[in-house]
Order: structure tokens, then sequence, then C-alpha cells
């Protein structure tokens, strides 16, 4: 690493005329072998148990983190991918959700892994802390815990979320739930299919608090 900081360095000087100290080139190196090393942390596949009544419903997130809801909706009728995201804290209270839409109709593994990577970008930018990520994809979840790598657009799509996995959002995780512990997410995204463009939701919709409520009992 630092061998390759040093090869970088002398690139910015011959090329661009920029001289680096001895500190930013060690920062550099650093930084890469720290990303390199998350990296091959979140390839580990996580271990899959039956389902218990834990997984038919919202599990508020441990103390000091977040929850992220991700789904998607498909509708041929409307050739479009809906995606509804929804983010609540460690108390079960609602924080910020948002709905969107892209065509045309994609299958529905890669509409899935488009959702989570849409969400995972919009968490990185809101700075909230420790998020953790939600879904109703198993195989996304599989795919992504996998050490395969694909040339597809799915494939694409998944080493994306690996890179912000092991890059901006190295203290979050991923993780399968059952369809009925994601209804929020769920009724977002299609929501999201009737909606003319992207929307951020600060306070509840009247569509999703009975969800809510219900989910905080």
């Amino acid at each position: 690493m630092i061998l390759w900081s040093i090869w970088k360095h002398r690139n910015n000087k011959l090329w661009n005329n920029v001289t680096e100290t001895a500190q930013v080139i060690c920062a550099r190196a650093e930084s890469l072998l720290t990303s390199w090393r998350n990296a091959q942390l979140i390839h580990h596949p996580i271990p899959h148990h039956p389902a218990t009544p834990n997984d038919l419903k919202w599990i508020k997130p441990s103390p000091g983190r977040f929850k992220c809801n991700v789904d998607a909706s498909f509708s041929q009728a409307r050739y479009r991918v809906g995606i509804g995201v929804c983010i609540r804290d460690d108390e079960s209270h609602y924080v910020l959700a948002k709905t969107e839409w892209m065509s045309p109709l994609l299958d529905v593994d890669l509409g899935e892994a488009l959702g989570l990577l849409s969400a995972m970008y919009w968490v990185r930018d809101l700075q909230l802390g420790i998020v953790d990520f939600d879904l109703d994809s198993k195989i996304v979840v599989d795919s992504l815990y996998d050490s395969k790598s694909g040339v597809s657009n799915f494939s694409a799509v998944i080493n994306d979320c690996r890179h912000l996995l092991a890059s901006d959002l190295v203290t979050s995780d991923v993780r399968f739930i059952r369809r009925q512990a994601n209804e929020v997410a769920h009724s977002f995204a299609q929501v999201a299919l009737r909606h003319a463009s992207f929307h951020i939701h600060i306070r509840i919709p009247s569509y999703i608090s009975a969800i809510i409520m219900n989910e905080m009992q």
C-alpha cells in the first residue's frame, strides 16, 4: 500500500505538478488498507436460520442505531419499478422516508438491488450515523455477502452496494426479513408507482400511520 501511494505521489508530481508530504502519502496508504480490510469483512456469508415469530414482525434496531427498510414494487401497466425507503430510530419513531420510481420495468432481483443501492446512497448523504438496512429479497442479501462476482447488471449493482459497505457504511449491516416485517417500505414502494417524481416524506403519510403504530406496540 505504501509503495502504491509513493507511486501515486510520483505521478501527481510528474503529471499534475503536485507535491505531497510524507504524512499525506502514509495517510492515503492507511486509508486504502482500511478500505481493503473492510471489503474482506463483508464477503463472508451470514448464516440463515429457520423463521421464528420475531422474523414476522418489525423489530426496532439496537440502541444508538437506525433501521432503514427498503422494498421495490413492480407495475406492468405503468412500466415502472417503485422504490420505498423508510428510516426509523431505536425507539421505533419515524424519522424520514422517500419514494421514487424508475423506468423501464426491470426484473425483480435487479429492481430490489437498485432499491437497496438507492437507499444506501441516500443514507450516506443524510449522515445519520449507524443505519442498518432490512429488505425482503433473500437473493439480494445472499448475493451481497457472497464472494462470487459476475458481469451482469445485477452483479454490478451488488458490487456498488459492497463498495458502500466497505467505505462509507462500514458500521452498517444488511439483513433479510420476511415481507410481514417490511410492510411500511412495501406500502411506500406501491405508492411510489403513482407519484409523479422522487418524493421525501418528512411527516408520516396517513396511509402509513396505522402500520407504524401497530408495529410500535
